[in-house]
């Protein structure tokens, strides 16, 4: 449009044939998103403005400057249309905005990363006790592709934006009931902190009366307030997978139809439940799902995970991703709209789903790896939404003997219980020598036994499993032998570094070192090899290790650190036990995937789940 005229207060155009139903009864899609102390304060997530544009977190506005400009085409605050359309019925599109003072707005659809179309430009003379609503039903005249997004101008001096939001006509399914399953243990603090946030927001939230959660205390030592729509559980400490198989139990006798999983501390914007629901209950598939992103709390302007497949390791999808890039994150949501990878699968920090359409029930893991298999197990149809996000710790911390344990465990199971997971003997003997030669080269000697123990028990069954679902056998054996690999007050080491042979020159170290496993082969290398501090940055990548007999590794914080050293012997002693069961799951490996495709559907049933939790049987 290339004229600008005034908006309309709260007098939406009808679609052609319709009637226009109270706006009361509209579905939001999405809000505007603020940015939040404790949360995320990057303000190029939120919105991209010239310097004069300021953000009052207390008010929760925007105050622009006389000619000033403020565009929210931020990954919190831009519409996804190419998803919403896809997906979901809708019945017209409006943008909603509330503030003060007379501004110039500009709705843009932005179908690449290079071109805008615009759809809408008004001059409108905002109120903080009015909505002023733009039509732009007309959006699917251009593709239903791309981006939605809008830019404020503003013509009077005291210009502020207090609200915005896309909404339809479309009204929201009253069947439509989603619980929020919450799994703790022994985190106290932040289980309450957790329910008391999603307290003041159930009270006030467009989709309250529909949503209600479900703690499920695996110690029974949560203290909760209070609230109607807060319940605790007890429950056996069978881990994640128990805790969050007990929430499903419940919601599915209590008559949900939808489960959203979520970690204790619900780092999230709640707006990502509104998003999470208006998209569940507008869905055409109702095998439609919405798996959450995961931002680092310590990188939070760079994507960590927007979803992940699974093909003999993680594969987390557009780790790195600069949010504050428009460019950056404009393909990402086209990707992700367009294409929705095989083999996907959503972590549990943030994960809802149909409960009609659980035919398998979580495996006995105990953690790691359950959110893996319940995904690859069950038909669901993944979406990822834009500002759907959990702010969570960095894995690298989390990266320890009884977490390689755990899982390789469910790297190995993954392959021998699922049909469209099947892999060859070499295929599935590869996965746990992976995990040997990440720990080798580390010397991280106690992580090796404790993935040579994952393997030994892998080979058992899967009745091992489903007799140990709290892992209480291997948990007990692995605090044995962990006598380095554990975090230590930094002041515990000697922090000093040298060079060894090679130096610096790491394209050579890279050459040379890898053929002797860093060192392993080479004479007396632990009297030259170099000793080397490893960022929480580094961990994850070899380049950082070659050539040094001893390595320091930091955590994220940089106030904790735990050693390792070459040790030719003791890695001789572990690489002959891993030729050993290599040469075990050679021979075992076609009766051993038989077995694993033959118990996995008794196991993964709510019957095994009832009795493993103590519940009674389903009436």
């Amino acid at each position: 449009m290339s004229a600008a005229s005034h908006g309309t207060r709260k007098r939406p155009i009808a679609l052609p044939g319709q009637d226009t139903p109270p706006i009361a009864q509209w579905i939001t899609l999405q809000n505007l998103t603020f940015p939040e102390r404790g949360l995320c304060l990057e303000p190029h997530m939120f919105a991209h403005a010239d310097r004069f544009v300021a953000h009052e977190s207390d008010l929760g506005a925007y105050w622009i400057p006389q000619n000033s400009v403020a565009k929210f085409d931020t990954y919190f605050n831009a519409l996804c249309i190419a998803k919403w359309h896809k997906c979901c019925d809708l019945q017209g599109l409006w943008l909603g905005l509330t503030g003060q003072g007379r501004v110039e707005v500009t709705v843009l659809h932005a179908l690449s990363e290079f071109y805008h179309e615009v759809l809408a430009v008004r001059v409108l003379d905002l109120a903080l006790e009015g909505e002023d609503l733009l039509d732009l039903s007309h959006y699917s005249d251009s593709a239903g592709l791309g981006l939605i997004t809008f830019e404020i101008r503003a013509i009077s001096s005291d210009a502020c934006l207090t609200a915005a939001r896309y909404m339809t006509q479309s009204q929201a399914n009253p069947s439509c009931r989603l619980a929020i399953v919450i799994t703790t243990f022994r985190r106290e603090a932040q289980v309450k902190a957790t329910a008391r946030r999603l307290a003041l927001y159930l009270d006030q939230a467009e989709f309250g009366s529909q949503m209600e959660c479900l703690i499920i205390d695996n110690d029974d030592s949560a203290q909760i307030d209070p609230h109607p729509k807060l319940r605790r559980f007890a429950n056996a400490n069978l881990g994640g997978a128990g805790g969050f198989t007990r929430g499903l139990l419940q919601a599915k006798t209590e008559g949900f139809s939808h489960i959203l999983f979520m970690d204790d501390d619900a780092a999230i914007p709640m707006e990502a439940l509104h998003r999470t629901f208006a998209f569940l209950t507008l869905a055409k598939d109702d095998r439609a799902a919405v798996a959450g992103a995961l931002i680092n709390a310590t990188e939070r302007a760079l994507m960590a995970e927007n979803g992940a497949v699974f093909n003999h390791k993680c594969y987390p999808q557009f780790q790195g991703t600069d949010l504050r890039d428009f460019r950056a994150f404009f393909l990402m949501e086209q990707k992700t709209a367009l294409i929705r990878p095989p083999k996907l699968y959503g972590g549990w920090w943030f994960f809802a789903f149909p409960v009609a359409h659980v035919c398998t029930y979580p495996f006995p893991f105990f953690v790691r790896g359950d959110d893996v298999n319940f995904s690859l197990a069950n038909d669901f149809v993944i979406t990822r939404l834009n500002g759907v996000v959990a702010f969570g710790e960095s894995f690298v911390d989390k990266e320890t003997p009884l977490n390689w344990y755990l899982d390789l465990r469910s790297h190995m199971v993954h392959h021998l219980a699922l049909n469209h997971m099947a892999t060859s003997r070499i295929g599935l003997i590869a996965i746990p020598l992976a995990f040997v030669r990440r720990n080798i080269v580390k010397f991280q000697y106690e992580s090796i036994e404790a993935v040579l123990l994952a393997w030994r028990d892998v080979l058992k069954g899967p009745d091992y499993f489903a007799t140990h679902p709290d892992a209480g056998p291997a948990r007990a054996a692995i605090k044995t032998f962990i006598k380095n690999e554990v975090w230590q007050p930094l002041a515990n080491f000697d922090l000093k570094e040298r060079e060894g042979f090679l130096g610096t020159n790491k394209a050579a170290r890279r050459l040379f070192y890898p053929i002797s496993l860093n060192g392993h082969i080479l004479p007396f290398f632990g009297r030259w090899g170099a000793k080397r501090i490893i960022l929480a940055a580094q961990r994850g990548f070899s380049d950082a290790v070659w050539g040094a007999a001893q390595l320091t590794f930091l955590n994220v914080a940089g106030d904790k650190a735990y050693m390792t050293r070459c040790n030719i012997v003791q890695a001789a002693w572990l690489l002959a036990r891993t030729l050993g069961l290599t040469l075990r799951t050679l021979v075992q490996h076609g009766r051993l995937r038989a077995l694993y495709r033959s118990r996995y559907p008794q196991i993964t049933t709510p019957e095994y789940w009832r009795k493993a939790l103590n519940l009674p049987p389903q009436p």
